[in-house]
């Protein structure tokens, strides 16, 4: 059997294995559940994917299904991840705009997170946004004065800077719907 067309699933179930592995021996799967669930379901899908297409002659609708399922299943999550900030970040809080930490993502794009100062029941705070902001927004922010912020009152240190559904979670909904829809459609065609 050739090998050759199975590195990229090699490689893929590498790399989501050796993150879910480093993330769960560091203990940080709490601060992120559902993150953590899309990355044991990266991992898991991955490896079965490769362990289907290296054992089973044959299997490659079942490889398909399983890939298109487990990119439904990383979308849903970071969509229900979304979400979840969305319902708990719900206390408005007057803060000072501090700047905006950049954090590139491969060579793609970079990700605009704006760093807050702020107190909440008399304790003060300062830290990014667990929401990103594109790189138009993150240069429209007033340099200094106050702005809404929305907390989770339960983890005061954990908020967002808008409380709406924008055009990229419909975007991750739609990904992972149009995932799901062809895994089953892969799994019943003749």
């Amino acid at each position: 059997m050739d090998m050759g067309p199975l590195l990229p699933f090699f490689l893929i179930a590498l790399f989501f294995d050796a993150v879910t592995v480093a993330v769960a021996r560091q203990g940080n799967q709490g601060s992120s559940p559902i993150i953590f669930a899309s990355l044991i379901a990266m991992s898991a899908g991955s490896t079965a994917a490769l362990l289907l297409a290296a054992l089973l002659p044959g299997s490659d609708r079942l490889v398909a299904v399983t890939v298109a399922a487990t990119l439904g299943t990383l979308f849903g999550c970071v969509t229900a991840n979304d979400l979840r900030a969305l319902f708990a970040c719900r206390t408005r809080v007057e803060a000072t705009y501090r700047g905006c930490e950049g954090v590139p993502t491969a060579h793609v794009m970079t990700l605009h997170y704006p760093v807050f100062s702020y107190e909440h029941r008399g304790r003060p705070y300062h830290g990014r946004s667990i929401q990103s902001v594109s790189g138009r927004r993150a240069r429209e922010t007033p340099a200094s004065g106050a702005c809404p912020i929305y907390l989770d009152p339960r983890h005061p240190a954990a908020f967002i800077t808008r409380r709406c559904v924008g055009v990229i979670k419909v975007v991750e909904l739609l990904c992972a719907l149009g995932c799901f829809a062809v895994a089953a459609w892969v799994l019943v065609i003749p």
